[in-house]
């Protein structure tokens, strides 16, 4: 896992300075957000831009952390830079090198990645050079250079995500990093079945093995082809009684990360019981995702009226 990420030839601090200092820059991303709520963006935003400045703060927290804090989150630095690894073979898809160079600025992925991303000439060659030098490193290339063949990018990325979440949570993990990853494939495989069953297909392969759900009650709602059936894994996967109405206008997958980020910050305000800090750091790291991911809706669907933005928007 750890071959994926840059090596750091440095100690790091101990994990007290850390969270003093996380908490600092936690309070400064909270008022960078109402200023952007504010204000609204500036005219200079892009997706890479908003990407590279999460991937700014990632280097940051992977610089400051122990060795052993980074070995421990190696599985979420890499499942995050999934999208970097995206973000760059788009770029290439459209010949926009000036793109890929600012987003492997500040990425954690280790050079012989980002030299398969930079230095080859198309997406084909870029993915071929990744299978040779991430060998086994990357699970689940191999079935998303497969999906690219017959469905692009989109297909790259579904598979490359979906292959890793589930060798991943298969591995020796911290308590609540495997936690966590096991409560993010519920949450794509609730929105899976969704999708299934609103447009009428019916791929159970779909479905990412190692999350709480069992892929047998998956499929068995799939085949049911009841519309509503994906409702009682979102009840139970956002412990909520009933599922606010946005849910059905198809915003599910803002209710479940919302969820999602509500259980991660109670982990982070339990740090007492969390002597090493992993929980704090764990909903710090997910706090800098939301906040990009906010961005990406700001600057995508800002002409579509604040009802909208609230329904699209991670709270």
């Amino acid at each position: 896992m750890i071959n994926l990420l840059r090596y750091i030839d440095s100690p790091g601090f101990p994990s007290d300075y850390l969270i003093t200092r996380i908490k600092g820059r936690r309070a400064a991303l909270m008022a960078s957000w109402k200023t952007v709520r504010a204000n609204g963006l500036t005219a200079l935003t892009s997706d890479e831009g908003i990407w590279q400045a999460l991937l700014n703060e990632l280097e940051w927290l992977y610089g400051q952390m122990n060795r052993a804090l980074r070995e421990c989150f190696a599985p979420v630095f890499v499942m995050l830079e999934l999208k970097t690894i995206v973000l760059c073979l788009r770029n290439k898809e459209a010949d926009r090198a000036t793109e890929i160079h600012m987003l492997l600025t500040h990425t954690l992925l280790a050079d012989s990645v980002r030299q398969a991303l930079r230095d080859q000439p198309d997406v084909h060659s870029s993915i071929t050079t990744l299978m040779e030098t991430t060998a086994g490193a990357l699970p689940g290339l191999g079935e998303a250079a497969s999906a690219y063949a017959g469905h692009g990018l989109r297909g790259f990325e579904d598979g490359l995500m979906r292959g890793y979440l589930a060798h991943t949570v298969t591995t020796k993990l911290h308590p609540l990093i495997n936690n966590f990853l096991r409560a993010f494939v519920d949450l794509r495989n609730v929105m899976i079945l969704y999708k299934q069953l609103r447009w009428g297909v019916e791929d159970p392969g779909a479905f990412i093995e190692g999350g709480m759900f069992r892929l047998s009650r998956l499929v068995k709602l799939l085949a049911s082809k009841e519309p509503n059936a994906w409702e009682e894994l979102a009840k139970e996967a956002t412990a909520l009684k009933s599922l606010p109405a946005a849910a059905s206008e198809g915003a599910l997958e803002t209710v479940l990360l919302t969820s999602l980020t509500g259980r991660l910050r109670q982990i982070g305000r339990g740090n007492h019981k969390d002597n090493d800090g992993v929980g704090l750091i764990l909903d710090y790291i997910w706090r800098i995702y939301v906040h990009a991911r906010n961005l990406a809706v700001l600057y995508h669907a800002a002409d579509l009226g604040e009802g909208t933005l609230e329904r699209e928007l991670i709270a």
